[in-house]
């Protein structure tokens, strides 16, 4: 882990030296030989790690060492920023002899501070080399992505082995009973996913209940997918409300809902009046790891899941070894008469063997089948230990992974440490992505427009010289990264229509494993705000002092109770001064001054996601200003009038997410600063919004045009931003454009096709018109690549499919008025793959008579 951190920041200091030279005069030399001293004691890192389980003072060596690693980037960049900013400050004579006089007094201060860390380093080297740890071989430390073809998808769902009876089964009972990791999820999802299942119900919905539940969450989560276009009201509901409308709707229609993860029978007692017993056709399915619950919900209605089989487990280790192939090999053995090396028929098996890998086909030798077996022991038919297994056994020797277990382990099975090796055999560029996994809540579906974006804001993604000179995007790097942890069996992902991973979450048992991890490193700490103010570490009971957490680099905020949290940020903004990443989860009232002691004090943060702060009041504070380091910031679905002006300081700013919830009536209000921001590659605007008069300048609308490394631009509202902008946006890849004024908006599509937006890959386009003509929808057909149309308005007519997007692959029409069906004209649109029609008039009783034709719609 700390190997990974060295490396990370040695190539940030790298990049520092060659992108902002020209502020770095006078301290060049000392940064290289910090740099130097870096590369030096990386090598005795791998082998310091897999030390410091036996030797405590190595353990501690490490740890100092990964802390001195990010003190040395933290100087560099202050200094680095310190410097850029004072030279857009002062452009007087007068203030230029004084910056400069300045600059001399800061040179010296960062000089002495780099020389005190390298010293500190070396130190440190010495003291390795003293406890026994070795240098190791830096030709062995590449990427495992940089030595594997880009990955295929094609595995992560299907590896299903062993569970066909329970399926059928299922039909007729009502709780998945077992153990932790044996599959009860993925049982039920495939349930869910079966087409007997599909067409036999109205509609489905899935819940995680866990250890931490909401029951009010629960109630709403249940709701918003068993009735559409109810959204809004739904979330308004007091939870009385929402347990009388579930159950209604659970009698009226035919509904099958999954309560996932259900651990007490405290937790079902707080939901069981939401779900009918009797005047019903909906069915409840549970899943839980508790005999007794399972019984007490209903005695007669439990399927026990079994371990998996000795062949069930080998079938299942062969899909994951192999995944190319899909566990499809070549298995060799050479037992019994006449089968021996130098017979006939021995030779004849080494020939069939020598033939498959020519063909490309797995061989298993009879040692292989030997070690798997012994292996799988390991694994008690578990099937989550057998996959991150198969994980191991794709990319290492069997050989070389039978003796780590067999040396680190006693001769009693131990999932668990199945699964530790999995970390530990983990390439140190994925443990610092794997561990930040636990930062997000338990059982979270986590998108990975989100996750890969706070691995790159941390610097757990670099690009190599290979990559740098394809132009390999840093997002598709990341995105290798997690499918190889996917490839493990460490994370779990969903997929969406297109097939393209859209979430990803861990499992129950590996989620501890990070955690456990995550402690162990002092990587990252998750605190819960009480009743009290007190807080309390997630992993215990007891309430924690702050100061022991001081040097925490990344901290998650839970605060589950309704309350006042202004004690427990001004204890954080005080003490964890080194914070890089802040979370913040759960409750918040009042303004958003609470968090100023965080704005003001954790001048290192990286990423800042304070998402779902649904009451607070006023504006975003002035102080976020000062929080230069920022890469990532997420405020989405939070309540503000306004953002400030100092918002334009945060200029090494990546991703930034204001998808903000609107004070009632009120536009939020922006400054006319985001152009500033040239790094950004992920920009996603408020809904509504209006630029402050006052910093508008020149100019009426917000500038963008100096944004072209921007990747993604969600929002961008016709009437306050401007559309010739967008020419400058040569990297775009995803575009949504938002318009209220009808024919004038609908030509902005022609326009979008002149500009040379060579990467754009998909637009969607949200109109809202009081009627929309055959001629101004026409325009659309100039959008050349995917596309997804919203129309609110009537429709006078519908133009003839050629006249529409040829690659429209989502139509969604509201308040449109159409007297003629549009499906003939529809189905002809090969691409469109989901069509949505609300509010319609005379034929829409008869729309779901659709044609043969209309193959791709989901409607």
């Amino acid at each position: 882990m700390a190997e990974s951190v060295v490396s990370s920041v040695g190539q940030t200091i790298g990049k520092l030296l060659i992108e902002e030279a020209r502020f770095l005069r006078g301290v060049e030399g000392k940064i290289e030989d910090l740099q130097r001293e870096l590369r030096l004691i990386r090598c005795l890192l791998r082998d310091a790690d897999a030390r410091r389980e036996h030797n405590e003072a190595v353990g501690e060596c490490v740890a100092q060492l990964r802390d001195f690693a990010y003190d040395a980037e933290d100087i560099i960049e202050r200094y680095t920023l310190r410097v850029a900013l004072k030279k857009e400050q002062y452009i007087t004579r007068a203030c230029a002899c004084f910056m400069a006089k300045c600059t001399c007094l800061q040179i010296h201060v960062v000089g002495t501070e780099i020389e005190g860390l390298k010293s500190s380093i070396y130190n440190l080297r010495t003291s390795m080399l003293a406890f026994g740890a070795q240098p190791g071989n830096e030709g062995d430390r590449k990427r495992a992505t940089d030595l594997l073809p880009k990955p295929t998808y094609c595995h992560f769902e299907e590896d299903f082995v062993g569970r066909e009876d329970s399926i059928k089964e299922l039909h007729r009972v009502i709780s998945i009973w077992g153990m932790g990791g044996l599959g009860k999820t993925s049982l039920a999802r495939k349930v869910l996913a079966q087409d007997e299942v599909k067409n036999h119900f109205n509609g489905s919905a899935w819940a995680c209940v866990s250890q931490e539940y909401d029951v009010k969450e629960i109630l709403v989560g249940i709701l918003v997918k068993l009735i559409s276009g109810q959204n809004d009201s739904i979330k308004k509901m007091i939870t009385q409300e929402l347990f009388e409308k579930l159950h209604k709707t659970l009698q009226e229609k035919r509904c099958i809902v999954v309560l996932d993860d259900i651990w007490t029978k405290g937790a079902w007692d707080s939901l069981r009046d939401a779900f009918p017993v009797e005047n019903t056709r909906s069915k409840l399915l549970i899943t839980t790891r508790n005999r007794d619950v399972a019984k007490y919900i209903n005695p007669q209605g439990i399927h026990e899941l079994q371990c998996l089989s000795d062949r069930e487990s080998w079938d299942l280790l062969k899909k994951r070894a192999f995944p190319e192939t899909k566990g499809l090999v070549v298995e060799i053995s050479t037992d019994g008469p006449g089968v021996g090396q130098g017979t006939v028929a021995g030779q004849a098996m080494e020939g069939i063997a020598k033939l498959s890998k020519t063909e490309g086909q797995p061989v298993i030798t009879q040692d292989m089948k030997r070690l798997g077996d012994e292996l799988l022991k390991k694994c008690e038919g578990l099937p989550l230990a057998i996959t991150v297994l198969g994980g191991l056994l794709a990319v290492n020797e069997w050989e070389i992974v039978y003796k780590k277990i067999n040396l680190h382990f006693d001769d009693k099975s131990d999932v668990p440490k199945v699964l530790a090796l999995s970390y530990d055999n983990l390439p140190c560029h994925l443990k610092p992505c794997f561990l930040y996994m636990g930062s997000f809540l338990e059982n979270a579906e986590i998108p990975i427009s989100r996750v890969l974006p706070m691995w790159i804001a941390e610097g757990f993604v670099s690009l190599n010289e290979y990559d740098e000179e394809r132009e390999i995007p840093v997002e598709d790097v990341a995105e290798q990264y997690l499918v190889e942890l996917v490839n493990r069996g460490m994370v779990q992902v969903r997929f969406n229509l297109s097939r393209k991973i859209k979430t990803c979450h861990l499992h129950d048992l590996m989620r501890d494993l990070c955690l456990s991890k995550a402690r162990q490193e002092r990587f990252l700490s998750i605190l819960n705000i009480q009743q009290n103010h007190e807080m309390k570490d997630c992993s215990s009971s007891m309430a924690i002092k702050v100061k022991s957490t001081c040097k925490t680099r990344r901290l998650c905020l839970n605060m589950n109770v309704e309350g006042n949290m202004i004690p427990s940020v001004k204890q954080i903004g005080r003490t964890m001064l080194h914070l890089r990443t802040f979370k913040f989860f759960g409750f918040a009232k009042g303004k958003w001054k609470q968090f100023q002691p965080i704005f003001i004090n954790c001048k290192f943060l990286r990423v800042l996601k304070l998402e779902c702060l649904y009451n607070m009041r006023g504006n975003l504070p002035k102080s976020v200003g000062d929080l230069v380091h920022l890469r990532f910031m997420s405020l989405a679905n939070s309540s503000f009038k306004g953002l400030p002006q100092s918002l334009g300081n945060l200029i090494y700013m990546e991703f930034l997410d204001m998808d903000i919830r609107m004070v009632p009536y009120k536009k939020v209000t922006m400054p006319n600063v985001l152009w500033k921001m040239t790094r950004l590659r992920y920009l996603h605007l408020p809904l509504q919004f209006a630029v402050k008069k006052r910093f508008c300048g020149d100019r009426r609308k917000l500038q963008l045009d100096t944004l072209n490394s921007l990747r993604i631009l969600k929002n961008f509202f016709l009437k306050m931003c401007d559309v010739n902008d967008l020419s400058k946006l040569t990297n775009l890849q995803k575009l949504i454009i938002i318009g209220e004024q009808g024919s004038n908006d609908l030509k902005t599509i022609p326009q979008l096709a002149k500009f040379n937006l060579k990467h754009l890959q998909s637009s969607s386009f949200i109109f809202t018109s009081s009627s929309f003509t055959e001629a101004e929808l026409s325009m659309t057909s100039s959008c050349c690549h995917y596309c997804k149309l919203f129309l609110s308005g009537k429709i006078e007519k519908f133009p003839e499919h050629k006249n529409l997007p040829q690659q429209l692959s989502k139509l969604v029409l509201l308040w449109s008025g159409l007297e003629e069906d549009p499906i003939s004209l529809l189905e002809k649109l090969d691409h469109l793959v989901i069509l949505m029609l609300g509010i319609m008039l005379s034929w829409e009783k008869k729309w779901f008579a659709l044609q043969e034709g209309f193959l791709n719609s989901s409607i």
